[in-house]
């Protein structure tokens, strides 16, 4: 179920909406043409069905090849027969991890919904797959072709100046003086809502925008009879006098609208911007934590995000991560076009992979559940798949385009097992290296 807001805006509606500003007079007649690839926007599942049981262990898979939708299929076939051919090599047993869903009880908490109140059902444990990301230079030489742009593509070069009506924008700020806390709420899970999204509301004397420091905008709407697109941090009066100072803006475009994981994004951190390719893996948030915030070591973060910590990696603006990236949302140019389209327009967010992972020599990263963590409210350690590490396994992330050499190594340490009959064989590393020419030299340009 979507929170749909509203708030007053003047006479002439401003509406921030992609790279520009869309601007309509008090008659209602736009000044531009707004583009209505809104309309294509597959709605936001949670691929960890946390609200359900699941069905039999059928329909688990060891390889995930989500991340190559839309690119060629016989591209998609041979890293899958790779991967898998490398695992099966080492001679492994897959990973299983403990599965957990929530369900509502029969008693006074059931005026508590999820995911503001949880419990945490054991179901079966399930296999967790390697999911395959693509290589950077594999993504944007595809995306520029001409194939892949008559599909809908996005090229790396002009998707976030030109980013639409599909995108996620997440800001990072000061509040000052003259700020009044925004009309929004948090983050909340995937497929979810926030129940108690009265509490963060202005009418409230908790001014908790302006605590947090940070907001993940999604579409609102004027109280006009046109109800356009309003600038939901208005009120936070960035870059006015005494109003609220900019720190960071972290904006994500689908590259492909069906591709779930692959994020062109921007991170601005104070002058800084840098632009990349950014890999989804999973849901950032889950069921709210005790207390009105969660606690990071540089200050408050939402109480409902699931904690990462990565020792390698862990860039951040104040104390929020850049890992944490918005998931990208439709924004409907007006109420009208909202209330006829079947849009999300709950904020969410997603730990990802930036570019500095792709760079590194591991091909493989793996999640795993940090001490503290508990059943759906799991707290994680993000690091290589060859350290060494008695905490459960979450989630797999591998990067295919890996000599083979260096892909069985790691994967033998992941899996804790030997390497050496498949490094000591001639015919299987054979047919790995051939898999792997495949890969390297595959045609994504034409």
């Amino acid at each position: 179920m979507a929170c749909h807001r509203t708030r007053s805006v003047s006479a002439l509606f401003i509406g921030l909406l992609g790279g520009g500003i869309i601007v309509l007079s008090n008659v209602g007649c736009p000044a531009t043409q707004i583009d209505l690839l809104y309309k294509q926007v597959i709605p936001v599942r949670d691929p960890e069905r946390r609200l359900q049981q699941l069905e039999n262990e059928t329909d688990d898979k060891l390889v995930d090849m989500t991340a190559f939708a839309g690119m060629p299929e016989t591209y998609s076939e041979v890293v899958s027969q790779y991967v898998e051919s490398a695992f099966f090599a080492i001679k492994a047993e897959p990973i299983l991890r403990r599965r957990y869903y929530h369900t509502d009880r029969d008693d006074e908490t059931a005026s508590f919904p999820f995911p503001d109140y949880v419990n945490p059902i054991r179901d079966r444990d399930v296999v967790v797959p390697l999911v395959v990301f693509p290589l950077p230079d594999a993504v944007s030489t595809w995306s520029a072709s001409t194939k892949a742009r008559a599909m809908g593509w996005r090229a790396e070069g002009t998707a976030i100046e030109k980013r639409g009506s599909v995108y996620g924008r997440t800001i990072v700020y000061e509040s000052g003086k003259h700020s009044i806390n925004p009309f929004s709420v948090p983050a909340a899970p995937f497929e979810t809502h926030i129940p108690s999204a009265g509490i963060y509301m202005p009418e409230h004397d908790i001014p908790y925008f302006l605590q947090l420091g940070k907001m993940v905008l999604t579409p609102s709407y004027g109280d006009s009879p046109y109800r356009v697109l309003a600038d939901e941090s208005a009120d936070l009066r960035l870059g006015a006098k005494d109003g609220a100072k900019l720190f960071g803006e972290l904006i994500t475009v689908p590259a492909y609208l069906p591709n779930s994981r692959l994020r062109w994004v921007s991170i601005r951190n104070g002058s800084n911007v840098r632009r990349c390719l950014a890999y989804s893996l999973l849901d950032g948030n889950g069921p709210k934590r005790p207390g009105r915030f969660g606690q990071a070591k540089n200050g408050p973060i939402s109480p409902y995000v699931r904690p990462l910590i990565c020792a390698r990696h862990q860039p951040q603006i104040k104390q929020h991560d850049e890992l944490l990236l918005p998931t990208p949302l439709g924004w409907p140019p007006n109420q009208n076009e909202w209330g006829e389209s079947d849009i999300d327009g709950d904020a969410h967010e997603e730990w990802c992979l930036d570019d500095w992972f792709p760079a590194q020599r591991e091909a493989c990263w793996v999640i795993r559940e940090a001490e503290d963590s508990k059943p759906l409210q799991e707290s994680f350690l993000l690091m290589p798949a060859e350290e060494k590490s008695d905490r459960p396994v979450f989630f797999i992330a591998l990067f295919a385009e890996t000599e083979p050499k260096q892909l069985i190594k790691e994967l033998a340490a992941l899996y804790k097992v030997s390497p050496d009959t498949a490094l000591n064989s001639p015919e299987t590393m054979e047919w790995l290296n051939t898999l792997y020419q495949q890969i390297r030299d595959f045609p994504l340009s034409k």
